[in-house]
């Protein structure tokens, strides 16, 4: 896991972060789960997981709901690591990545589950 990936969350109601992974961990299949990063700030928690079922899934917690976005990591090329971009506000989150030889990201929209 990354700390510092987390230390850019400055602001729990609106934000983007944008880095590069190239942790093996996060890629190696064998891991049943590999954690990029968790941040609590404010009200708000922040986590960047990949889970078992080999996703990258970004969430974002309050109060009053959860966001969660999934990116199926075997549809992507990973072996040069991941451009990721994550993305949120009032409105909503984004999980966005590409490739290193991507022109452009692939964005999934975070859905809403109200507490």
């Amino acid at each position: 896991m990354n700390t510092n990936i987390g230390d850019q969350i400055t602001n729990e109601h609106e934000g983007t972060i944008e880095f590069f992974c190239q942790d093996p961990v996060v890629f190696d299949e064998t891991v049943k789960e590999a954690s990029i990063f968790y941040k609590l700030l404010g009200e708000a928690r922040f986590r960047l997981v990949r889970n078992n079922k080999f996703e990258l899934v970004f969430i974002h917690l309050t109060e009053d709901w959860m966001r969660h976005a999934k990116f199926n990591l075997k549809e992507i090329n990973y072996s040069s690591g991941l451009n990721i971009k994550l993305s949120w506000n009032k409105n909503e989150n984004l999980l966005e990545v590409k490739s290193p030889n991507d022109k452009e990201y692939r964005s999934i929209k975070a859905i809403q589950i109200e507490n």
